[in-house]
């Protein structure tokens, strides 16, 4: 309700011509010229099945595009796994992605799925996978 009152309020500005434009487009807004390339950019990996990659520094809303790009694709009502590889040890990463069997080690006391089967017919985010160590790559 803030932002469509804040749009609302930025309308009246634009039509006074005191203000660039704001688009809206889902959960973001922008008024420049890179901003609606984005919005373009989701609507048509959104159209395909291929990866696509997201490249940003950390807190430039790579995981927001994944988000959009998968509510607006053919997955959208499968499920949305994000995995932060950076705060996951290598020795973890493995069972977190493809999950494991009841008593394949010690302390596993029931079968638990991976992040890949729980995104199934879905959309697997992996978060700052360029951190990751060479060998976990």
């Amino acid at each position: 309700r803030l932002l469509d009152g804040f749009l609302a309020e930025q309308a009246v500005v634009n039509h006074e011509g005191r203000s660039p434009a704001v688009q809206r487009f889902r959960e973001m807004i922008g008024s420049d010229e890179e901003m609606l390339i984005v919005f373009e950019w989701i609507r048509t990996a959104a159209k395909s099945d291929i990866s696509a990659l997201m490249l940003g520094p950390t807190g430039s809303g790579k995981e927001v595009v994944a988000k959009m790009i998968h509510e607006l694709s053919r997955r959208g009502s499968g499920r949305f796994q994000a995995v932060n590889c950076t705060a996951l040890p290598d020795t973890l990463l493995e069972s977190e992605l493809f999950g494991y069997e009841k008593c394949a080690f010690t302390g596993a006391h029931e079968q638990k799925p991976g992040r890949i089967e729980l995104a199934n017919n879905g959309t697997l985010f992996l978060d700052e996978i360029g951190d990751l160590s060479m060998v976990a790559q």
